[in-house]
């Protein structure tokens, strides 16, 4: 008899592998071995998002297209029992979370092809002077724009329109001088912004590299096929998850 066929059938279980991403990781660290995982440095099964929104966006920034699970810190949350540490990983464990899909935004500046989870935003480069812009031969002047997902929608987006939306992507329109309703797109079109007067900066999602637009610019937007998997994002966006005012 060989000394493999007296080793214990447990431990020739290969375990979930799990990256863990956020500020304070080492709080979940125990909880994650504990509950039958194998944390490792490189590629992983799941990418488990231990904080709040910025993180996954972070996270889904640097491992694109892994599945995550975003777990709020409970520094900053009083998590509810469905979404507890314990009773996420277990459910991760055991194949009962539902494992969902989100397109992602794509533009184009400087020959690099760029991705947003959430949103692209461009606007005004120096806060004192307002930018002129184009879009469908419309001159709107004003901030700028953001762009989003609807994923990203109940964030930045909603914060200037009061609305969010489940499908296609949505253009709303950052401190213009009149009243302007936003723009909604299928997942097929494609809107292009044209800078007319000033510079502008584009950002997307909380991604720290900020993009100069020069006056005479445009840049078009569109869904792309790329998507970040995430289980359970409303993890983080519980009404019964109350989140701890500093």
């Amino acid at each position: 008899m060989s000394a493999n066929s007296c080793q214990d059938p447990y431990d020739m279980i290969e375990l979930m592998k799990v990256l863990l991403v956020g500020k304070n990781t080492q709080k979940i660290e125990p909880v994650v071995k504990e509950a039958g995982f194998s944390i490792v440095s490189e590629n992983p099964d799941v990418v488990i998002s231990f904080g709040g929104d910025g993180t996954l966006l972070h996270a889904e920034r640097e491992h694109p297209g892994i599945p995550k699970l975003p777990i709020r810190d409970s520094q900053f949350c009083h998590k509810c029992s469905d979404h507890e540490e314990k009773t996420l990983l277990k459910k991760l464990l055991e194949n009962q979370l539902t494992l969902k899909t989100y397109k992602k935004l794509k533009t184009e500046v400087s020959g690099k092809t760029l991705l947003a989870l959430n949103d692209f935003s461009i606007r005004n480069a120096h806060p004192t002077h307002a930018i002129r812009f184009r879009i469908r031969d419309k001159l709107y002047i004003g901030d700028g724009i953001v762009v989003s997902t609807p994923f990203g929608s109940s964030a930045y987006f909603k914060s200037i329109t009061n609305q969010s939306f489940s499908s296609g992507f949505g253009v709303a329109f950052n401190n213009v001088t009149e009243d302007i309703k936003p723009l909604f797109l299928n997942e097929y079109e494609e809107i292009k912004f044209e800078l007319v007067r000033g510079t502008a900066d584009l950002t997307s999602d909380n991604s720290p590299d900020v993009y100069r637009i020069n006056e005479g610019s445009s840049i078009s937007f569109s869904l792309s096929d790329d998507v970040a998997k995430i289980y359970e994002a409303d993890s983080l966006r519980c009404p019964n998850c109350e989140v701890i005012r500093g």
